[in-house]
């Protein structure tokens, strides 16, 4: 449309042009003087007759010229207070995650319970409860395309305080029952591995024991006592000042139980030094610390999708950055009140926040183009929020207080984008 801007000019030249030439003519100079003294005399007293809407149509056209010649408005200042809003909101979801990988639904009841000195539990709470947050990078190592992750699943069930109530045990006999999960465990298990505790032993001659291992079965008749079939036995030393755990297969055993529920009544550990003591620690009452420990290893294979870390848009708390950017987030499950997660105590999460403008300069060029075209359709703007998150490792307990070493997904923030 510029030729219409050259014919405007041309228009206003010639009008001045025309009355630059009227005014040097003296006739029509002083019919012009009249002619405009008459008119602001017009305008004056219109202004005395309706000073309101004078006043109106002088507000009207000075809004209109602030409108035409008003600077774009300048953008909201970075905000702390959706920061913590945004740190708030990344925690709830990350126990909404806990507790829905899990199966729980809600935080199991941990009253009474005492964490076993077993030194595989041990071992594991030792390696994840460090004085720091391990960094997101060591967390879980990297994978990719063609390797299948192998999932894999401790579970630690403690022994029960009472056995099937339907069996009769005779006197001086402790029976080891412990409650299995049929839908979580039937098919799954590679491992099962029974932990039991032996004294300690002052006398020389006791220091191999001998241990034995029987599975419980039903009489034909319900009123006679339990039969007791051996499964295994074996010889092991014991610590003669401290006492030690010692470590009883039972795969076979277990795969029994899997394959026919209801012969799960149980099994029983005799370990007995040379004058008939028992060495072995049977009765949880006893010693809660040292309770007898079923640990099952299950497997599943999956493929996932490659992963690799990124910290290029780490960002602090004591910055001020409006673009979108991860910031960092120690999540403390003991000041959640969450003491049925074992460990990690506290761990490095991560969480996603900023403004994602339309100008937002983009390292790639169809990350742009995708932008334009889904913001000419979208009713709102591109969001920040997680691009790539990562698992991490968790030793808890259920609702059956059974410890479980498991992978829970999508728990640590690796990168933060616009979409």
């Amino acid at each position: 449309m510029q030729w219409v801007r050259y014919l405007i000019l041309a228009s206003v030249l010639l009008l001045a042009t025309v009355a630059e030439a009227e005014r040097k003519r003296p006739g029509r100079a002083r019919h012009s003087g009249k002619g405009n003294k008459k008119n602001r005399d017009s305008e004056m007293q219109r202004e005395a007759e309706y000073p309101n809407e004078t006043k109106a149509a002088e507000q009207t056209y000075h809004e209109a010229h602030l409108r035409h010649h008003r600077l774009p408005a300048p953008s909201p200042p970075y905000c702390c207070d959706q920061l913590e809003i945004r740190k708030n909101l990344r925690i709830e979801q990350i126990k909404d995650r806990v507790l829905r990988a899990t199966g729980l639904l809600t935080p199991p009841n941990m009253t009474g319970v005492v964490i076993s000195q077993n030194p595989n539990i041990q071992g594991i709470i030792e390696s994840m409860n460090t004085t720091e947050p391990q960094p997101t990078y060591m967390q879980e190592p990297p994978y990719n395309d063609d390797e299948p992750e192998i999932k894999t699943e401790k579970i630690f069930s403690p022994v029960e305080p009472a056995p099937p109530p339907e069996i009769r045990i005779p006197d001086g006999v402790e029976v080891l029952y412990f409650k299995l999960n049929q839908e979580q465990l039937n098919t799954r298990v590679k491992r099962a591995i029974l932990h039991v505790w032996l004294k300690p032993i002052t006398s020389e001659l006791d220091r191999i024991v001998p241990i034995s291992v029987f599975k419980v079965t039903r009489p034909e008749d319900p009123e006679d006592y339990i039969i007791l079939h051996e499964v295994t036995t074996m010889s092991e030393s014991v610590d003669a000042r401290d006492g030690n755990w010692v470590k009883i297969g039972v795969y076979k055993l277990l795969q029994e139980w899997l394959n026919n529920p209801s012969d799960n009544l149980g099994l029983v550990v005799t370990a007995n030094d040379s004058e008939g003591r028992r060495v072995a620690v049977t009765n949880p009452v006893e010693n809660p610390s040292n309770a007898p420990l079923l640990e099952i290893h299950t497997e599943e294979s999956r493929r996932n999708r490659n992963r690799r870390n990124s910290s290029r848009n780490q960002c602090t708390t004591s910055q001020i950055e409006s673009r979108c950017c991860r910031y960092p987030l120690l999540v403390n499950f003991v000041e959640l009140g969450w003491d049925f997660i074992v460990a990690p105590k506290v761990y490095e999460a991560n969480f996603c926040n900023g403004e994602c403008p339309y100008l937002y300069a983009h390292k790639y060029a169809h990350s742009a183009l995708i932008q334009k075209m889904n913001s000419t359709n979208a009713k709102h703007g591109p969001c920040c929020g997680a691009r790539k998150l990562s698992p991490m490792k968790m030793l808890y307990y259920d609702h059956d207080h059974k410890i479980k070493f498991d992978t829970i997904q999508d728990m640590v923030v690796d990168r933060c984008g616009c979409s």
